[in-house]
């Protein structure tokens, strides 16, 4: 449960959240005060919010500020709201939500295309695999290993195939140990798997899934121009793959808007 105030506020009179501060929104203020306690771990994963009117008394603001404060934190991915039985307001880290809604919409109106989609890939993966070669500890290449083995015996299904090559990018970016390299990743791969769904095959997942041996095996020899090089192959064999099956990722895709 929140427990009091931030240093400094005191409880009380409507208005005394303010007191003694820059002059900010009120809501503003609460939510700094609530992100404080979840950076600093008074407020836990997963967490339960006390109500809107408990929050509202601790705080000496009313309940419009206090449902203000916490909208701006859902937004920004710290809290999540949960509606119907058991609902509440709780603790989150969907710290990437912010960047995620921003390209998704930068893609709605025609601003990015599936292509810069896809050049981000191709920017961000191979380097990671070098560095995944460079770094890799072993805990991390046997769930690299893990991953590969199910997808191999997932051939015959398309859809588990297909989610057990993408765990597979995921993993392989994790053992580069850049925390915001894999946000940039998992970011962009998110966006691009929702926008291309239901439009790839079985036999384009089988064709990819045979460049992770041997990325694999470039990773675990510690080889990371090998792996860097080989990633850029899957990732070119794959776009190559889309344009066959008429799914447009090149440059100057119709819905661009003018610059």
């Amino acid at each position: 449960m929140l427990s009091g105030c931030p240093k400094g506020f005191k409880r009380g009179s409507k208005g005394s959240l303010l007191q003694g501060v820059r002059r900010k929104k009120a809501y503003e203020e609460v939510a700094e005060a609530i992100r404080r306690q979840v950076f600093t771990g008074r407020l836990e994963q997963d967490q339960q919010l006390p109500p809107e009117r408990e929050l509202a008394e601790n705080y000496g603001v009313s309940r419009v500020v206090v449902r203000e404060a916490i909208r701006t934190l859902e937004l920004a991915g710290i809290l999540r709201v949960q509606k119907g039985a058991g609902g509440g307001t709780f603790v989150c880290h969907d710290l990437d939500k912010p960047l995620v809604t921003s390209m998704q919409n930068m893609l709605a109106g025609g601003d990015i295309t599936l292509n810069d989609l896809f050049e981000m890939r191709l920017l961000l993966e191979p380097p990671a695999a070098a560095l995944a070669a460079q770094r890799g500890d072993a805990a991390g290449l046997v769930r690299l290993a893990e991953v590969l083995d199910l997808a191999h015996k997932s051939r015959d299904d398309s859809q588990a195939l297909r989610d057990h090559n993408l765990e597979f990018h995921r993993r392989l970016v994790a053992l580069a140990g850049n925390p915001l390299l894999s946000l940039l990743c998992e970011t962009v791969l998110g966006i691009l798997v929702d926008s291309l769904r239901g439009k790839l095959s079985r036999q384009t997942s089988l064709t990819v899934h045979e460049y992770h041996y041997k990325i694999f095996e470039a990773v675990r020899a510690g080889r990371a121009e090998e792996a860097r090089r080989l990633t850029v192959d899957d990732l070119e064999t794959l776009r190559e793959l889309y344009r066959h099956m008429g799914v447009e990722v090149s440059q100057g895709q119709a819905g661009r808007k003018a610059g």
